[in-house]
């Protein structure tokens, strides 16, 4: 019965003893980015998704590249994987891979969501700032 809720039994424990009965039956649809550059921020939205390699990056002010995977199904291979990269002439350049698994954290009440502040600095020394949440 759980499974085809998208749980594995050490998921639906996990659940059901950290956030209670009503979160492990409620899938988040998406999860939502605060990325900063220059002092400007940009919210980013990245929905859950089934094919990983058709989520493309998303501009940056021109100098930075952001792309955020939500993969929420099968519960076996969801992740959230986060990319930073470096705009190139030629090519972009990755300076932050990051990889989350279940259970998730919603980052819900955190200043800065369930990654923290991320700050990642490209080869000429500029800065971006990132930090990410799921949505409810």
């Amino acid at each position: 019965m759980w499974r085809g809720l998208g749980f594995g039994s050490f998921g639906l424990a996990a659940c059901l003893l950290l956030a209670g009965v009503p979160a492990c039956t409620r899938k988040v649809a998406a999860l939502e980015c605060t990325v900063t550059y220059g002092g400007t921020a940009q919210r980013l939205k990245f929905p859950a998704t089934t094919e990983p390699y058709r989520v493309l990056p998303r501009d940056v002010a021109g100098r930075f590249r952001f792309k955020a995977i939500y993969l929420r199904e099968p519960w076996s291979a969801a992740s959230i994987n986060l990319y930073a990269y470096q705009q190139g002439e030629a090519f972009d350049v990755l300076l932050q891979e990051a990889k989350y698994t279940p259970p998730f954290s919603s980052g819900k009440g955190a200043r800065y969501g369930f990654t923290g502040r991320q700050v990642v600095y490209s080869a000429d020394q500029r800065e971006l700032e990132y930090w990410c949440e799921l949505l409810p």
